[in-house]
């Protein structure tokens, strides 16, 4: 017997012991199903079954409560009376004269020994043997006789009169049986188990059971068996924990069963008015059987304490059960204003609807899911709805969610409704909105027929109401433009920036991206309009996949605008919201922005794993046409680190040839051509310059931010020797480039330097030098300061040489370059090797970059980062417009601030760094 029930056990000693000496006694013990009523019956009467008592046991039962004096003659037959004396008993016609009789017997059996009648479940009592119980009560108080009666709490089946008539004994006494304590519950394991193995399970025990002991005697039973089978982990519930609920419930009776089975159904939305609505009951009653469930170890609050519980009561129910009660919970939600993922979730359940209203739920439920980024809940709802909806309209629109919930996971596997959504749409189902869409999804695997004879249709749509379909043509025509302008009705009309001022009415923010995203690709962004909106878009743009398009094409408006800096914060930015919302779409697209811009600075390692993971979370087919980034970007750096091997494999991956119509490919077709030029296939890499070229050249996106293709060219022309084509080339792009300060002016003054004489080479060198310091292009950098060191060394200056050579390989090394190859001297020629410091090793002595730049001042930036390009004091004094005596001051600051000794100290990515910061 349990710690906690020895004290009850003793109260029923003391009673029993009154009881013998003649002072009889009336016990009422109350408590839940399975608290331990009947146990402790069995330990009292085992306690006292010597010594010549007599004890009578009955149990009543539902199914006995229609048998008049059943529960009497099971008392009857456990007497030591003959068979002919009970029938004698319940022999007369009349109930009153059976039931004076029966309680004569009984007074006379207490005469010769104490007798103790015990009734378990005596709330289940058939009348007759309850008038019969009642009369033993009235003559049992002076007699030997002890009545031990049980009954459920909660379960106020027993006729009123009847407790009241047992309550009013002055010889009644009631003993309430509470559910076992954690204690009580670690005792239970500790017999079970054993000390070591209940250790630290008893709160987690008694939290999933109440205390309920039937409970926790199922679990033990479970974890035994998990053990045995080598399945044990810590507390297990399983077949034997899922039985003892059910027999809980039964043996709380119907109604306490019928309230379970109301709350698996609506499992978290569940509470007693929407129980009582959902099962047609009185709330008070719902309430008092809640409180009932609740006693019994079931329940925390209106829900289920451990989740088989309510498996247990759900799987129990029949289908055609399960299937009203959640219809009618559908209803009962959506008529309280429920969650509209709530009333799908039954709907799912019901596994058939008929009614008109349940498809919109399932379709609102669907994009209630996606906003949550709950994908696979949407997918479940418009999947469902697919297969109940007949209406053809309805399944196009439905069809088409469909494929937007599953493209935010796998593009791939979404591709698979295209067929049938091209064939909707040539049918007539999908609106102005959905063909757009359509359009897009269609162009990104590569579908160009279909999509274009969408488009076509899409331009002949009347405009209605509800459809704007101006600003719908506007944006998706726009954003053919600057993807697929190949495909472009009508051809590839400049579209004009967009106005950052504000005159007007602003356009839709899709509307805007995509125009300035076209303009910068057209026209460039000399006047800084087109990022100034792009940033405008982005600070005011929520992430979701309507506005993915938008917020996409910002972030390429400012790369290609060529601010990187901005471009890569925004686009960690939303990376990183990408990740915590776990939608792979977004992840991937902006891991391939991020790739981009890391190609753009020069960061390589950066850039390969911002490319291998977009490539990973969606796969090439996932990309589509548009593979062509990711995977051009991981060409393009390892070429640069002269990985050929992987470069090579790079190459093998197949690709959908529509990429090669599409600006996607353009950066695919560069990165190959840069992979034939570094491995001296400089005619196969002229061809793929020169094709980039034509196509950009006839779609009017002729920028050299996208894709410098002349100073490409121009490389190549400087390997063949015709320095003259070469020159032309790279002047033309510095022409278009439109900012001296830009990257792409840069990279243009480093190709122009190799066509000029050794003198012009030194300064166009110096300033390809000092824009590209400013615009962080490390990798071009790297190699713009390796022909400065070199074009020294040719001149003689082999101190500046050496110096700037140091300064080369420290970047080389952060690019993950081990060296330099000289592409823009003819391929006979061997590379020079760049210059490492004392030990073999690059190293950076000192204070880094970043450290300087915070330690410096703006002015003393610039002549710090002058210097460490080997200008003389009073080539500095020149170009800053002060005097030799203030570069001289600002040089003694600069060394004791940076703790160094030398020019050739100083960081050389000095300047890059403090734009970066700035």
């Amino acid at each position: 017997m349990l710690v906690e029930r020895e004290r009850e056990l003793e109260m029923l000693d003391g009673l029993f012991a009154e009881t013998a000496a003649g002072r009889g006694k009336i016990v009422l013990v109350s408590g839940a199903v399975a608290s331990g009523k009947t146990e402790l019956f069995r330990s009292f009467v085992d306690r006292n079954a010597d010594g010549g008592n007599l004890f009578l046991s009955a149990t009543a039962t539902v199914t006995d409560r229609e048998v008049p004096f059943g529960l009497l003659r099971q008392l009857l037959d456990c007497a030591p009376l003959s068979a002919e004396c009970i029938a004698e008993i319940l022999s007369p016609e009349s109930d009153l004269e059976t039931v004076r009789r029966a309680t004569a017997a009984l007074i006379e059996l207490s005469r010769t020994t104490p007798l103790t009648v015990i009734v378990d479940d005596v709330h289940h009592t058939d009348e007759p043997s309850m008038d019969c119980l009642l009369r033993l009560t009235n003559r049992s108080r002076s007699t030997r006789t002890m009545l031990l009666l049980a009954e459920s709490a909660y379960d106020w089946s027993m006729h009123p009169s009847y407790r009241i008539e047992l309550v009013r004994q002055t010889h009644f006494r009631r003993i309430r049986l509470s559910p076992l304590s954690v204690n009580g519950v670690s005792e239970m394991l500790t017999h079970h188990l054993g000390r070591e193995a209940a250790r630290g399970l008893a709160t987690e025990v008694h939290e999933a059971t109440g205390g309920n002991q039937l409970l926790v005697r199922a679990l033990i039973e479970d974890h035994d068996d998990a053990v045995e089978s080598f399945e044990h982990d810590s507390q297990v519930a399983g077949e034997s924990f899922r039985q003892a609920v059910l027999t809980c419930l039964q043996r709380s009776g119907p109604d306490a069963l019928e309230v379970a089975k109301g709350l698996a159904v609506l499992d978290t939305a569940a509470s007693t008015d929407r129980v009582a609505k959902l099962i047609g009951r009185d709330p008070d009653e719902v309430t008092r059987l809640l409180h009932a469930l609740h006693a019994l170890g079931l329940l925390d609050g209106d829900c289920f304490r451990h989740p088989l519980g309510r498996a247990a009561v759900y799987a129990d129910l029949s289908g055609r059960e399960l299937a009203q009660l959640h219809i009618r919970a559908a209803q009962l939600l959506r008529q309280g204003a429920g969650e509209a993922t709530e009333v799908a979730e039954h709907l799912v359940a019901a596994k058939s609807v008929r009614a008109d209203w349940a498809i919109a739920d399932l379709r609102r439920a669907a994009e209630e899911a996606m906003a949550v980024d709950d994908e696979e809940s949407a997918v479940k709802y418009v999947e469902f709805a697919l297969s109940v909806c007949t209406e053809a309209c309805q399944r196009a629109q439905l069809r088409m969610l469909l494929m937007r919930a599953e493209w935010r996971k796998d593009p791939v596997a979404a591709a698979r409704h295209l067929t049938a959504l091209f064939q909707e749409q040539r049918d007539g189902h999908l609106n102005a909105d959905q063909i757009a869409m359509l359009v897009r999804y269609g162009m990104w695997h590569g579908r160009t027929e279909d999509a274009t004879e969408a488009m076509d249709q899409l331009v002949g749509l009347r405009p209605t109401v509800n459809e704007p379909l101006g600003s719908l043509l506007s944006s998706t025509k726009d954003w053919l433009s600057h993807a697929y302008p190949q495909f472009l009705p009508g051809g590839t009309d400049s579209t004009p920036a967009p106005s950052a001022d504000g005159a007007g009415a602003p356009p839709a923010q899709q509307d805007q991206a995509a125009a300035v995203l076209s303009a910068v690709l057209r026209q460039g962004d000399g006047d800084g309009r087109c990022t100034r909106v792009a940033e405008q878009i982005l600070q005011g743009t929520p992430l979701s996949d309507n506005s993915l398009e938008a917020i996409t094409s910002a972030l390429q408006t400012l790369i290609y605008g060529e601010r990187l800096p901005m471009a890569a914060r925004w686009c960690d930015m939303l990376l990183a919201e990408a990740e915590a919302r776990g939608v792979t779409w977004w992840q991937a697209v902006f891991s391939g922005c991020r790739a981009e811009i890391a190609i753009r600075n020069g960061e390589l390692a950066d850039a390969e794993r911002h490319a291998a993971r977009a490539l990973d979370l969606i796969g090439p087919q996932g990309w589509g046409v548009a593979v062509g980034v990711p995977l051009g970007a991981l060409l393009y750096a390892a070429t640069a680190m002269g990985d050929f091997e992987s470069a090579r494999k790079y190459l093998k991956e197949p690709v959908p040839s529509a990429m090669f119509q599409t600006r996607y490919g353009l950066a695919y077709q560069r990165a190959r051509g840069r992979y034939y030029l570094a491995t001296d296939r400089l005619q196969a890499a002229l061809a793929d310059f020169r094709y980039c070229g034509e196509l950009m050249t006839a779609w009017g996106l002729d920028a050299p931010a996208l894709v410098p293709w002349r100073s490409d060219s121009a490389e190549v022309h400087l390997r063949l020797g015709d320095h003259e084509r070469a020159r032309q080339l790279a002047q033309e792009q510095m022409a278009l480039a439109g900012s001296p300060k830009s990257r792409t002016h840069g990279a243009s003054l480093r190709v122009l330097a190799a066509t000029t004489g050794h003198r012009g080479r030194l300064r166009l060198l110096k300033e390809s030098v000092e824009v590209l310091q400013a615009s962080g292009d490390r990798l071009t950098l790297t190699q713009a300061l390796y022909d400065l060191s070199r074009a020294h060394q040719v001149l003689g200056d082999f101190g500046k040489a050496r110096m700037i050579s140091r300064r080369a390989g420290r970047l080389a090394k952060e690019c993950r370059v081990d060296r330099v190859q000289d592409q823009l001297a003819p391929s006979h020629e061997q590379p020079l090797m760049l210059v490492p410091d004392e030990g073999g090793t690059w190293t950076q002595p000192g204070t880094t970059a970043r450290q300087a730049a915070d330690m410096l001042t703006l002015s003393e930036r610039k002549v710090a980062a002058l210097a460490s390009l080997g200008y003389t004091n009073r080539e500095i004094s020149g170009k800053l417009h002060i005097t030799v005596s203030t570069v001289e001051q600002h040089l003694t600051k600069i060394f004791r601030k940076l703790k160094v000794k030398r020019r050739t100290d100083l960081p050389v990515e000095l300047e890059f760094h403090a734009a970066s910061s700035a």
